[in-house]
């Protein structure tokens, strides 16, 4: 792009909200943001339709080791704490289970995050995952994704995720250069000789869907760098990947270790988009496809059989780039940002969306134990989500996955896009953000996936605007903010 684009590191600009041409660098992923504290049984005790189906999110805040930049809700791995934990989780999953809002419900997928889950023994992975399948109706292709370092996951664990219902790992190697990691402080973690090694195990056990993430603007990361991990990934035999920007929070480690000069500083926020754009064309060129602006699948031949719908992404270079706009590939996401659909929340810290509440479980580890235990569900903050809040949600959440067609637009709210956000489409439309025919709403690229996080922003309602993202990401702020 030709004009100077905003550095998206947090150690450069903290922020949450910037208003365009200045390009907004908060990760959108949860909507409604004014959210309150929520009393014991708000959310299910509330009347509420018939639930048909649902997604779910299930939190591990441990690891057994804990990067210099993470900034989610996490701890490292002490056994007394970690079963503790595990007892409260099963109850968790019980009590909702017992519930009759979910009588009947089809659970159609799931992901299970932190944290590092594979941190846990096979044991527990095995536990858990039967604790899922004994509570509730699951689907028959019922799509689990669970994340892993490659460090954190072997043949046993493997074999315990495969044997419980596991289709998915997503592995989080962030680059194939080991200098690179020990800035992460991965070099405890993994290698690039282990990732490798894990990820043609993890094909020969049995995983036919396989992901993996990737970083860029890593400190001391080059081009050189980004090209030859590209270069790789195009040589493995993973079916989906995902790619981050990496974000330097004011008083992590990682923050302090850059000021100090004990490990250089990130790529220039130029450099990182021309990463980004190298990246995006070698794999649309490819035969891959775009999910959304950070998660890609494919060869499209892979998808097909699976009733997945495809569209075009015009480029620049008029090349055949296409996108996948179903729930073939990535089901949690498609579910909740696209369709608006439910999302049971289980674990501290995890957010969720059921009987039109946004939830977020209590994040302190002693606290949501210790509601556990006594019996209460732990949701301590959210925000009843009224239809047109919803409407809201729909392009606020749904233009993630790049383009939203006005026919899902009306069948799930009865009226057309455009007679609902004319000034907000006219708007982005005037600054080449989007396009808009009789069929959908999209993304332009590259401008429009550059700024999409402001194209999402958009569509936030009055009472949300200039809110930070209610995660546990931001507990501080969440706590000014409801105080």
């Amino acid at each position: 792009m030709s004009e100077p684009l905003l550095q998206r590191n947090y150690g450069s600009q903290f922020t949450y909200w910037r208003e365009y041409p200045e390009r907004d660098i908060e990760f959108v992923r949860w909507y409604p943001c004014n959210i309150g504290k929520l009393g014991p049984g708000t959310v299910l005790d509330a009347p509420h339709r018939k639930l048909d189906r649902f997604v779910m999110y299930l939190h591990i805040p441990f690891c057994t080791v804990v990067c210099t930049s993470c900034p989610y809700n996490k701890l490292t791995t002490r056994n007394d704490l970690v079963e503790r934990y595990m007892a409260a989780l099963r109850k968790e999953i019980e009590l909702y289970a017992a519930n009759p809002y979910f009588a009947g419900a089809e659970l159609i997928a799931g992901a299970i995050g932190g944290g590092t889950p594979t941190a846990l023994r096979a044991d527990q992975l095995r536990d858990m995952l039967g604790w899922i399948r004994d509570g509730f109706r699951v689907a028959k292709d019922f799509q689990l994704t669970v994340e892993s370092t490659p460090n954190d996951i072997d043949e046993r664990k493997a074999e315990a995720l495969l044997e419980g219902g596991c289709d998915r790992i997503s592995l989080g190697v962030q680059t194939f250069h080991d200098p690179l990691l020990r800035h992460l402080g991965r070099a405890r973690t993994h290698t690039r000789e282990r990732a490798l090694s894990i990820i043609h195990t993890l094909r020969r056990i049995g995983f036919k869907n396989l992901g993996i993430d990737y970083m860029m603007g890593i400190p001391g990361q080059t081009w050189e760098h980004w090209v030859g991990d590209t270069r790789v990934l195009l040589e493995l035999p993973v079916t989906s990947f995902s790619i981050y920007n990496y974000l330097v929070l004011p008083g992590s480690e990682a923050h302090f270790r850059i000021q100090s000069g004990s490990i250089p500083p990130c790529p220039p926020g130029e450099l990182v988009d021309e990463m980004y754009t190298h990246f995006v064309d070698a794999v649309l060129s490819n035969g891959y496809v775009a999910v959304t602006q950070n998660d890609f699948g494919g060869p499209v031949g892979e998808w097909v059989d699976r009733g997945a719908r495809f569209f075009p992404i015009p480029n620049p270079e008029g090349k055949p780039y296409q996108g996948m706009q179903s729930a073939g590939l990535l089901t949690q996401l498609y579910h909740t940002w696209y369709e608006g659909g439910e999302t049971l929340a289980v674990g501290a810290g995890a957010c969720g969306t059921i009987n039109d509440y946004m939830y977020l479980n209590e994040p302190k580890l002693g606290n949501y134990m210790e509601a556990i235990e006594n019996g209460r569900l732990p949701y301590t903050w959210g925000v009843y989500v009224s239809e047109r809040e919803r409407m809201h949600r729909s392009l606020a959440l749904g233009m993630k996955l790049l383009r939203y067609r006005r026919d899902d637009f009306r069948r799930f709210h009865g009226v057309d896009l455009y007679d609902v956000f004319h000034d907000e489409i006219d708007s982005l439309l005037e600054k080449g953000l989007v396009t808009l025919d009789d069929e959908a709403l999209q993304l332009t690229y590259p401008r429009g996936w550059h700024y999409i996080d402001n194209v999402c922003k958009a569509f936030y309602s009055e009472a949300n605007r200039r809110l930070p993202q209610p995660s546990t990401v931001s507990t501080e702020l969440l706590r000014w903010q409801v105080a």
